[in-house]
C-alpha cells in the first residue's frame, strides 16, 4: 500500500511539471517565442513522471517483489 501512494505522488509531481513548463511554453509561444528543446525536454520529463510513475510503483515493484521472494 506504501508504494500506492508514492506512485500517486510521483503521478501529481509529473504532472505539476508537465502542467507548469506547457503554459509557460505556451505563453513564451503566445508571444512570438521560438521553440526550445530544453521546455520540450521537461515537458517530456513531467509526462514520463506523471504517467510512468504510477505504472512503476503501483504494477512494476509489487510484481518485481513478488518475483524476488518466491526464487529459492
Amino acid at each position: 500500500m506504501h508504494n500506492v501512494f508514492k506512485g500517486i505522488v510521483v503521478g501529481i509531481l509529473g504532472f505539476i511539471v508537465w502542467f507548469v513548463v506547457s503554459v509557460v511554453y505556451g505563453i513564451g509561444l503566445g508571444l512570438g517565442g521560438g521553440e526550445d528543446p530544453t521546455i520540450e525536454a521537461f515537458r517530456a520529463l513531467g509526462f514520463a513522471l506523471m504517467v510512468v510513475g504510477p505504472v512503476v510503483y503501483v504494477v512494476i515493484l509489487p510484481i518485481w517483489g513478488w518475483w524476488r521472494g518466491r526464487r529459492p
